[in-house]
């Protein structure tokens, strides 16, 4: 999986994946990262733990699947009228 995180932030990344098989700054100063975790399900929980401070570029499934969770939670927390 490839994900964007604030660098204040790559710690708890870390702690949470099996492996970070690579890494890289991009211009804005967040940081590039290839990570490994056990399964899809493990891998959702642990980006949204991170919330805005991480971005999940690859896979599109669960870039999707947080998409669909945030959006949930949205309508849930949304105005009524």
């Amino acid at each position: 999986m490839l994900v964007r995180v604030h660098p204040a932030r790559r710690d708890d990344l870390v702690g949470t994946a099996l492996a970070v098989r690579a890494e890289e700054t991009d211009a804005d100063g967040w940081l590039r990262s290839e990570v490994a975790f056990q399964d899809s399900r493990h891998a959702e929980w642990a980006i949204w733990q991170l919330a805005a401070d991480a971005e999940v570029l690859a896979p599109q499934g669960l870039r999707t699947s947080l998409r669909n969770r945030a959006a949930a939670i949205a309508t849930c927390y949304g105005v009524s009228s």
